[in-house]
């Protein structure tokens, strides 16, 4: 385990920031176009979360893929749904706080997530606007999603960071961590559920506030 300079910590949106009620959205559209999950997965992140697409056109995309086409106003009901969460995103009650902590302790803040864009008529979530986050990237800004090193570089420039001074804090062990590992930063993985496993190869937090004595502490580790 080396030691490093930690100068920016990077959080994943979607459970880690913002509960997620619903789900993952692969999961729920699998369901309801009873099609493989990482067939509908690959299908989002080819034309809803590496692009911006309206939101009819990629429930058109998605029903045909799984040659379900009735059921496009009902994936495109479900999409509308996630992007309406995503406008007024039900915060993790630490949410907040930490990242007030984070600040505090001296560090920069972004954010990073995979996600579906919004409408070309919507502004989304003001993320930008929250108290502490210096920048945010959206997989449909980027052109890429995590694990993707292209991700990863992309925060790194707008950043103005090495690799080795950022830590990824994330709830995908595939996306987020084993993603970050690649591109050379420190992770930290949350994993809420006690019972679920975690990444063999950095830290485990069950709590997201639970980040502040890691950060903090003498060491920061990088794997």
């Amino acid at each position: 385990m080396r030691e490093t300079t930690i100068r920016a910590v990077c959080f994943d949106i979607g459970g880690v920031l913002v509960q997620m009620p619903r789900g993952v959205l692969a999961t729920e559209l699998a369901a309801l176009l009873g099609a493989d999950v990482e067939h509908i997965r690959a299908v989002l992140i080819e034309h809803g979360k590496c692009r911006r697409t309206p939101v009819t056109r990629l429930a058109h995309i998605l029903a045909t893929t799984c040659a379900t086409p009735e059921v496009t106003d009902d994936v495109a009901a479900v999409l509308r749904a996630r992007l309406a969460d995503m406008a007024n995103p039900p915060l993790y009650p630490d949410a907040l706080p930490t990242l007030a902590a984070v600040a505090d302790a001296g560090f920069r803040i972004c954010l990073l997530s995979n996600a579906i864009g919004p409408d070309p008529d919507s502004t989304g979530h003001a993320w930008g606007q929250v108290e502490h986050v210096e920048r945010v990237l959206h997989s449909w800004q980027i052109g890429a999603c995590k694990p993707s090193r292209v991700a990863f570089r992309a925060v790194e420039s707008a950043m103005r960071l090495d690799p080795g001074e950022l830590v990824m804090v994330g709830d995908s062990a595939r996306f987020d961590i084993d993603g970050a590992l690649a591109a050379g930063w420190s992770a930290i993985h949350l994993v809420r559920d006690p019972a679920a496993p975690s990444h063999p190869d950095v830290p485990r937090i069950g709590a997201l506030s639970d980040v502040i004595p890691l950060l903090t502490g003498e060491e920061v580790r990088l794997s």
